[in-house]
C-alpha cells in the first residue's frame, strides 16, 4: 500500500543518436530549440575517443536551460556501424519540474533501450516513467569511493572533479550522488560517468566526471581535481548516512526545504549539512551559530528558507539561551511580513522572553512582531506574562489589552512598580471579573486599593470575593470589610437583594457596623433579608455578638422590622446572658440598650432583656403575632407573657396576642394562646 502511495508517474520525451553519415540525430518525440539540439549532439557523441566504452554503456546526464528540461542519456558503443567510433545515445529529457518528483531515478534507467539492428524506430514518441520516491540506498562496500567524490564535489565547489572508473556499478553511485541534491542543484549538476576528455565547455562546466581507468585524467583534464586528493571534511558522513540510509534520514527533505532559494549551486551544500546538523534537537548553540554564520556567507541573497529553519528552532528551543542567536532570529522574521513562514505565536512567544522591552516600546500594527505578540498572548502562561512585567513594567499595558487574567493574580498586584491605583481606576470589568481582581489584591495584601476598588466597582465585587472565605479569612481582610462597611446605602441593598448573604462577612459586619448604619426606608430590614438567608454558624461568639447587635438594632430607630429582629436575637442573647458567655465585645454592643433595673436587682441581665422586649412590642403596638412567636422557648415566653400581663395595657396587648395565634391553626400557637387565656382571664 506504501509503495503503490509513493508512485505515479511523469511523461518524458526522448531521443536517439547515432551514426548515419555522421553523428547526427536519428529520432526523437521533441523539436528542441537549435542552441539545445547542437548540445545534445555533441554531449550525445562518444565521450572517449580511443577508449573502449563500457559494455553496458555510461552515463551522462546535464541540463538544457533554454528547453527547460535534464537530459540523461547512456551511450553504448555501436561496433555494428562501417565506420569506428560510432555509438549510440539514448537521450531522456525530463521537465525540470518533474525532476524535482523524483526520488530515484531506477524508473528513468529502467527506460534507456540500445537501439537493436541499427533501426531508430520506437524513440518517437513520448514516454511514460514510472517515478518512485524511495531513495536507493549506496550499498556499504562503495561508501568509501562516494565519500571520496562528495567530499571534492562540496569541498572544492567550483572546481571540474574527476575520479577513476572502476565498473558498471559507477553509474548507480554517479545518479545517487545526484537524486541526493535538492532539486534546484539537480537541474544544474553536470556528470559523465565515463570519460577520457573534459566534456565542458567554455559555458557549461562538467561536475563530475568519472575517468576511464586505462588512461591518465591529469594531462586530459589540468584544470581538474581529483577527488581522491581532497581532504574530506566533517559533513561528509552526514551525506553518507543518508546515502546509506535514505529511509532512515531526513537530509534530503530539508536540503529539498532549504535549497530552493539557493543559487550558488554545489558550494551551498556544506552549509546546508552543517545547518541541518547544528539543527539536530541536542546540538549546542556555539554549533548553530556557526552555522548560520557559514549560511550567510553565501550572500544576504541567499539561503532564505535555511534561515527561517534556524530561525524558527531559534525561537521554539527553550535551551538555546543565546542572544546573539535570538538576535539573529528576529532580524530574519521582522524583515519578512510573513515572519518567514513561522508560526506568529512561536515568534511572539520566544519575544517575550527575550525582548519584552519591545512591547513597552510600542509595536505598531505595521510590525511583523506586532502579530506575533497578538499571537502569542493568548497562550502564554499566565505567571510568565507576570514574570514579563515585573522584569518590563512598560509591557504592562500590551499585556493586558490582550490578557485581563493577569489582573487576577495575586503575583501580578505584588508587582511594586505597578501603579495600582491608576491601574484600578482604568479597568472597565464586569462585576465576576472584578470580584476575581479583588481576590487577587487581598491574596496580595493590597488592602490599600480597597478604597479605589469599592469607588470604581461599588462593593459588589468586595462582597463577592469576601463571600468565598471564612469568619478568619474575612478578619483577615479587614480594609476591605471596613471599605464596605462606609457604603450602607448598598450594603442595605445587597442585603435586601440576596447578593450579600454570608454569614460569616454579616458576623464580621456586626462586629464594626453601628447598629443603626444601614438603612431600612421601607419594606422588610435589610439585616433581617439577609440573617434569615443564612444559617447559624458554629462560632458561638461570633452568634452571640450577631445576636447582641440585632438586639440593639430592634431597640434603635432604624429598623422597620423590630419584631423579626427580636425573633433573631433574643432567646440566644437570653441564654448567653444567663450563661453569661457573652464576650466583652458583645456586652458591649448589648448593654448600650438593656434598660435600668431595680436598685435591688440591677445585676439580672436577663430580666432587663425580657423587660425591653415586653416595653418595645407593647409600647411600639408591634404585631401581636411576632410577640407570641418571638421565641421558641417556652419557658421563656411564659416569663414575656408574665411581664406583659402585669399591666392593663399590656393585657390588652396579649389579649391581640392570643387572636394572632388561634388564627395560625398550630398546635403550639394554640397552646400558647390558652396559657395567655390563663394570664389575662
Amino acid at each position: 500500500m506504501a509503495n503503490a502511495l509513493s508512485r505515479d508517474r511523469i511523461r518524458v520525451d526522448q531521443a536517439l543518436h547515432g551514426y548515419s553519415e555522421g553523428h547526427r540525430l536519428i529520432n526523437g518525440s521533441l523539436k528542441l530549440p537549435q542552441p539545445d539540439a547542437r548540445t545534445m549532439l555533441v554531449l550525445s557523441d562518444a565521450s572517449a575517443s580511443g577508449s573502449r566504452i563500457p559494455l553496458g554503456g555510461y552515463l551522462t546526464g546535464y541540463p538544457l536551460s533554454e528547453s527547460g528540461k535534464y537530459v540523461l542519456a547512456r551511450t553504448w558503443a555501436a561496433p555494428e556501424m562501417s565506420r569506428p567510433g560510432c555509438v549510440w545515445t539514448h537521450s531522456l529529457l525530463i521537465d525540470f519540474a518533474d525532476l524535482a518528483r523524483l526520488g530515484s531515478a531506477v524508473g528513468l534507467l529502467k527506460c534507456f533501450q540500445r537501439p537493436a539492428g541499427g533501426g531508430g524506430s520506437g524513440f518517437a514518441s513520448r514516454l511514460e516513467v514510472e517515478v518512485t520516491r524511495i531513495s536507493t540506498a549506496v550499498p556499504p562496500p562503495d561508501l568509501g569511493r562516494v565519500g571520496r567524490w562528495v567530499s571534492a564535489l562540496y569541498g572544492k565547489p567550483r572546481s571540474r572533479i574527476i575520479a577513476e572508473r572502476e565498473g558498471p556499478d559507477d553509474d548507480g553511485l554517479v545518479v545517487a550522488i545526484w537524486m541526493q541534491q535538492w532539486p534546484r542543484l539537480r537541474r544544474a549538476f553536470r556528470f559523465c560517468s565515463f570519460a577520457a576528455d573534459d566534456r565542458s565547455t567554455s559555458a557549461d562546466v562538467f561536475d563530475l566526471q568519472l575517468m576511464d581507468a586505462g588512461r591518465s585524467s591529469r594531462p586530459r583534464i589540468p584544470e581538474g581535481v581529483i577527488a581522491s586528493a581532497v581532504e574530506r571534511g566533517d559533513w561528509v558522513d552526514t551525506l553518507l548516512d543518508d546515502l546509506k540510509l535514505p529511509a532512515r534520514s531526513d537530509l534530503r527533505q530539508f536540503l529539498r526545504d532549504v535549497g530552493s532559494d539557493v543559487t550558488s549551486g554545489r558550494a551551498a551544500m556544506v552549509p546546508l549539512v552543517h545547518l541541518h546538523v547544528a539543527l539536530e534537537p541536542n546540538a549546542g548553540p556555539l554549533r548553530l551559530a556557526d552555522a548560520i554564520s557559514e549560511l550567510d556567507r553565501l550572500g544576504s541573497a541567499q539561503g532564505r528558507m535555511g534561515r527561517a529553519a534556524a530561525a524558527r528552532v531559534v525561537l521554539s528551543r527553550l535551551d538555546l539561551d543565546d542572544a546573539r542567536l535570538f538576535d539573529f532570529a528576529l532580524q530574519q522574521v521582522r524583515a519578512d511580513r510573513d515572519l518567514l513562514g513561522i508560526e506568529p505565536a512561536i515568534v511572539g512567544r520566544a519575544l517575550l522572553r527575550w525582548k519584552p522591552y519591545l512591547l513597552a516600546d510600542g509595536l505598531t500594527h505595521e510590525d511583523p512582531l506586532y502579530r506575533a505578540v497578538e499571537a502569542a498572548l493568548p497562550q502564554v502562561d499566565t505567571d510568565d506574562l507576570v514574570a514579563v512585567i515585573e522584569a518590563v513594567p512598560g509591557a504592562a499595558a500590551a499585556v493586558l489589552s490582550s490578557r485581563r487574567d493577569v489582573l487576577e493574580r495575586a503575583s501580578f498586584w505584588r508587582v511594586t512598580s505597578i501603579d495600582a491605583f491608576s491601574l484600578i481606576r482604568s479597568l472597565d470589568a464586569d462585576q465576576d471579573h472584578s470580584a476575581l481582581i479583588v481576590r487577587a489584591l487581598a491574596e496580595a495584601g493590597r488592602d490599600d486599593s480597597s478604597q479605589v476598588v469599592v469607588e470604581r466597582f461599588g462593593i459588589g465585587p468586595v462582597v463577592t470575593a469576601l463571600s468565598g472565605m471564612d469568619v478568619a479569612g474575612i478578619r483577615s481582610r479587614m480594609g476591605w470589610v471596613r471599605a464596605i462597611a462606609q457604603r450602607t446605602n448598598e450594603l442595605a441593598e445587597g442585603m435586601v437583594d440576596g447578593r450579600l448573604s454570608h454569614r460569616p462577612l454579616l458576623l464580621i459586619l456586626a462586629e464594626i457596623l453601628d447598629p443603626d448604619a444601614v438603612p431600612n426606608s421601607v419594606g422588610t430590614d435589610p439585616w433581617v433579608a439577609a440573617v434569615e438567608r443564612t444559617r447559624t454558624t458554629d462560632d458561638v461568639s461570633a452568634e452571640d455578638l450577631l445576636a447582641a447587635f440585632l438586639f440593639n438594632r430592634a431597640r434603635g430607630w432604624r429598623s422597620e422590622s423590630t419584631g423579626r429582629l427580636f425573633f433573631l436575637s433574643v432567646q440566644r442573647l437570653h441564654e448567653a446572658l444567663a450563661s453569661e458567655r457573652l464576650t466583652s465585645e458583645a456586652w458591649r454592643i448589648a448593654k448600650q440598650r438593656l434598660p435600668y433595673g431595680s436598685v435591688w436587682r440591677d445585676w439580672d441581665q436577663c430580666e432587663k432583656l425580657r423587660h425591653a422586649v415586653v416595653d418595645n412590642f407593647i409600647n411600639r403596638e408591634l404585631p401581636p403575632i411576632e410577640f407570641g412567636t418571638v421565641v421558641d422557648d417556652g419557658n421563656l415566653w411564659k416569663e414575656l407573657v408574665d411581664l406583659a400581663a402585669d399591666s392593663s395595657r399590656g393585657r390588652r396587648y396579649l389579649d391581640k396576642v392570643r387572636t394572632a395565634l388561634r388564627d395560625g391553626h398550630k398546635r403550639w400557637w394554640i397552646e400558647r394562646a390558652e396559657l395567655i387565656d390563663r394570664k389575662v382571664t
